[in-house]
């Protein structure tokens, strides 16, 4: 049996640490910007509370498509380290920055330009959309920032270069908390913008963590040694590859990300309190979810530079390692969340309906907790290491797309469910996710070495 696991290789758990406490640790952060914004504006009540919600989602959507074009240049550039192939590395990278530039240019065009229109796709309610608009405004305005500083961030992971990044994270964190302290509250003289002054913190924090994270990119790195110059590489050769390994998770990370859009819509257009115990209860399974990105991340970048290496065996082996402890992790979080929950609602001031509404939410999602893991390392992780990238699409929009949205909707909208039957309909996708992923990992089909030449 302990020929089936890496879980005894001192090398694979400490590259697996070093890869996964700095990722858990920027996503904890990451999130925690967010999260602290909720609880900040959650004295003002549902609308404000919603406002930033709706804004908040056209941002996570936004995060999903970079985390595409992250994720997809991870799967080549890891490999790519395992060999070595430098010239190859940095040819990557400049495709993922030059096409993280032109989708960023679109996205703050749409938010900054038009906002209402924006927030209309999730919410009618004309009280949410003017308060939101102002909010999403400034958002938008950081996209170019923010993807820029995500992509830089994935490929200096996929080197083992993880410490830049958090520490821009970690001090981006403090310096939102206390701008936005300032800002929400009107303190140290500055005006009271409430809702606009948490986009005011944000926008602070994230010019510093692009000036920190992508300055060490293109004029420190010496892994990549990648310089402004090198933005003006064309891809030759691997252009087809980028196409064939890398576009397929960007469409499936944007598509996951406009799936969760879209939920929220089902929520925004089901009443106020729904979409506001939606984003309470995200807030909280967002941080949850933090150690399954690590782990996936960290399962992403060493199955790829081992199969780089040219060590299949040994990568079928951490794969195996990998399931056995996300599985574990998700059985062990559970009692301490449902624990923990009271006095995570207890920070807001909400109505009696928000907050059963908040525990229904919770309940159903950890007791999915164990499934879920696995089904996302396994995806986003393992056979994504493994450059199985189109079979990856493919699993995610069909359980996605033709499975849960349309039960979600139409217990919403037709059958006039109740919230309960509506929420566990639009987390269906993990639970299929999961068994179709390990059918397809138990195949050994995932596994594909990438060349810089085709």
């Amino acid at each position: 049996m302990n020929g089936l696991f890496e879980i005894k290789n001192r090398a694979f758990l400490k590259k697996t640490l070093t890869l996964l406490l700095p990722v858990v640790l920027q996503q904890l952060i990451t999130v925690g910007i967010n999260f602290l914004d909720n609880l900040m504006i959650g004295s003002f009540g549902e609308i404000s509370i919603a406002s930033a919600a709706f804004g908040n989602q056209i941002y996570n959507f936004f995060q999903f498509i970079c985390m595409g074009l992250g994720s997809g240049a991870v799967v080549m550039s890891s490999q790519f380290w395992g060999r070595r192939e430098y010239d190859a590395m940095r040819t990557t990278a400049s495709m993922a920055l030059k096409v993280t530039a032109a989708i960023c240019a679109l996205f703050t065009l749409l938010c900054v330009g038009w906002p209402q229109v924006m927030l209309r796709i999730f919410t009618n309610d004309p009280g949410v959309i003017a308060t939101g608009s102002p909010y999403l405004r400034l958002i938008g305005s950081t996209f170019l920032l923010a993807g820029l500083s995500s992509t830089a961030t994935y490929l200096l992971r996929s080197v083992g270069t993880v410490s830049i990044s958090l520490i821009g994270s970690a001090a981006a964190f403090f310096i939102n908390l206390f701008f936005n302290w300032v800002f929400i509250f009107g303190k140290l003289g500055a005006p009271r913008l409430e809702l606009v002054g948490a986009a005011v913190g944000t926008i602070i924090a994230r010019l510093f963590e692009f000036c920190f994270v992508f300055g060490y990119f293109v004029l420190k790195d010496k892994k990549f040694g990648f310089r402004l110059k090198h933005f003006a590489l064309s891809g030759g050769d691997l252009r087809k590859q980028y196409v064939k390994y890398s576009v397929p998770v960007l469409i499936s990370d944007t598509l996951l990300g406009l799936s969760l859009s879209l939920t929220s819509v089902v929520y925004g257009h089901m009443s106020p309190v729904m979409a506001s115990a939606s984003s309470i209860s995200g807030s909280l399974i967002q941080l949850i979810s933090i150690l399954n990105v690590g782990m996936s991340g960290a399962a992403a970048i060493v199955i790829g530079n081992t199969i780089g290496e040219g060590d299949i065996p040994r990568a079928k082996r951490e794969g195996n390692s990998y399931i056995l402890l996300s599985f574990l992790f998700g059985l062990a979080v559970i009692l301490p969340i449902l624990a923990f929950r009271n006095f995570y609602i207890g920070f807001y001031s909400i109505q009696p309906e928000t907050v059963e509404l908040v525990y229904m939410m919770l309940n159903t999602t950890f007791f999915m907790l164990p499934i879920q893991t696995v089904a996302y390392v396994i995806s986003k992780g393992i056979l994504r290491g493994g450059g199985d990238t189109r079979f990856l699409l493919l699993a995610d929009s069909s359980c996605v797309w033709f499975i849960s949205l349309p039960l979600g909707a139409l217990a919403a909208f037709v059958w006039h469910l109740s919230p309960f039957w509506v929420y566990l309909f639009l987390r269906v996708e993990f639970p299929l996710k999961g068994i179709v992923c390990f059918i397809r990992y138990c195949s050994g089909k995932w596994i594909k070495e990438i060349r810089a030449k085709s």
